[in-house]
């Protein structure tokens, strides 16, 4: 009795590993992509004044016109793109909830849409939800998980819709350099698609203090939406609360459909996503840091392990270092080393058919913790070769 559709769409594998952990408090967890900050003080106080002060009903279903005007001006600082606050900035309930309204809005049944492989678990349910088809991209080990123009124009068709570029990248923490990000806009010029920019980990990029961003390019703007998150960049992962930005037919059939979904993004949220963008953003470079150093601390325990293959990733908060040489397959290396060491995981396949042969580790945990990993690691991990 239930609808067709939902047997198109599979649930998430990272839960394969979250059902055998929960409740369990001997376990080294470094699986779930969630920052260990708290919420900035500014932002918390910014939410109570905003309950205080009675902003608790309905908003303009593409979130209070204030809001969009930051984050207009955090646009503009951030990512050197110029957006209307009226009629190319939407308000969404995180960057999923943006993510799901741009595949619903440009994908028809039977359009194929390009998605990172490895890439976030959500991207392709998202195009069978519009009826569209996951066409899969290779990112590769040897171009540091970037995405290539040369790799992309061979899977391009006549039924190509849309493709998604998350960069930095969930799971591997590759960067696409700018020159293949121009590339990329140039193919969908070219070639008539679509690109949606999935930027939840924007100010996470490690290789630069002054990223380029795809939805700057203004030749390109018709061709462009970019989703941008709250989630990581302030720690706000609970808020579920994002920003869309693109053309402005785009934006207004993404708000008309957002009304028949959620109304609108809680109104509390909206007013401490615009206390985060024009606040203080001292916290947002201290988390940088913070990550760096813990990315170079794992980096170096993983790549003096017998076996792994690990280079530094550009950003994010993960790492993917190659585990082939263990001679099992990902999800079943997880699953040993979750056995014998109490150590979390996720398979790399969890990503998509590339990503076997990898593990998934975020490292958005203590040092403490990230050490007694790599020590637990170290320890059982070259027992495999033998």
């Amino acid at each position: 009795m239930l609808a067709s559709r939902n047997q198109a769409i599979q649930a998430s594998q990272i839960r394969l590993i979250f059902n055998k952990i929960v409740g369990r408090n001997d376990i080294i967890n470094l699986t779930a992509g969630i920052p260990d900050f708290d919420t900035p003080p500014h932002i918390i106080e910014a939410a109570k004044r905003a309950i205080d002060e009675g902003y608790t009903r309905y908003t303009h279903n593409a979130g209070y016109i204030e809001t969009r005007e930051a984050v207009a001006q955090k646009l503009k600082r951030d990512n050197n793109i110029d957006a209307d606050p009226v009629t190319e900035i939407m308000m969404t309930a995180g960057g999923m909830g943006g993510l799901l309204l741009a595949n619903l809005v440009l994908v028809n049944p039977g359009d194929e849409v390009l998605i990172p492989d490895p890439g976030f678990v959500s991207h392709g349910p998202h195009a069978v939800m519009a009826g569209g088809v996951p066409i899969p991209v290779p990112l590769n080990k040897e171009n540091n998980f970037g995405l290539r123009a040369e790799d992309i124009e061979p899977l391009i068709t006549d039924k190509t819709k849309l493709m998604i570029l998350n960069s930095p990248n969930n799971p591997t923490g590759g960067v696409t350099e700018e020159k293949e990000l121009r590339k990329i806009a140039d193919l969908a010029m070219e070639h008539d698609f679509y690109i949606v920019a999935d930027e939840a980990y924007e100010q996470f990029n490690f290789l630069t203090d002054r990223p380029f961003f795809i939805g700057s390019i203004e030749e390109a703007h018709d061709r462009i939406v970019s989703i941008f998150s709250f989630s990581k960049t302030y720690a706000m992962t609970g808020w579920r609360i994002g920003a869309a930005t693109g053309p402005e037919e785009i934006i207004a059939v993404m708000t008309k459909l957002q009304e028949h979904v959620i109304a609108m993004p809680t109104s509390i949220a909206q007013k401490a996503a615009e206390a985060a963008v024009i606040g203080p953003q001292d916290c947002v470079r201290e988390m940088r840091e913070s990550f760096r150093q813990r990315r170079d601390l794992i980096v170096k325990g993983l790549s003096a392990i017998d076996g792994v293959e690990l280079d530094p990733p550009g950003g994010a908060f993960y790492v993917f270092p190659d585990i082939s040489a263990f001679g099992l397959k990902s999800y079943d290396l997880v699953m040993k080393l979750l056995e014998e060491t109490r150590v979390a995981l996720v398979h790399g396949s969890a990503f998509g058919a590339n990503g076997e042969g990898y593990v998934r580790i975020c490292y958005a945990v203590s040092r403490d913790r990230i050490e007694k990993a790599i020590a637990a690691l170290e320890t059982f991990l070259p027992k495999l070769l033998r």
